[in-house]
């Protein structure tokens, strides 16, 4: 007889707390050197000038509130309160 070999199933393989950490801190530089770069773009811009800054500066602080709501934990409430909802109402 022939033995078979067994093979161990190799799931996905998981992220460490530290790789996790070291992904989000390169990822928040990246971010914020490409925000440098397009900020520093806008500003120097020929023909933008004030009115231009006041429009960007308009939008960044509905932008601002916008990402402040998002990270507070909105979302993850809302999804909990509809998953309570589904798992209430049953198959």
């Amino acid at each position: 007889m022939v033995k078979q070999a067994t093979k161990k199933k190799e799931g996905p393989k998981k992220e460490t707390f530290l790789q996790g950490v070291i992904t989000l801190i390169f990822s928040q530089l990246l971010i914020k050197v490409l925000g440098l770069v397009y900020s520093l773009y806008l500003t120097n811009r020929e023909g933008f000038g004030d009115k231009g800054n006041g429009i960007v500066a308009a939008g960044y602080q509905i932008y601002a509130m916008l990402l402040t709501i998002s990270s507070i934990g909105v979302p993850n409430a809302i999804s909990k309160l509809v998953s309570e909802r589904i798992a209430l109402r049953g198959p």
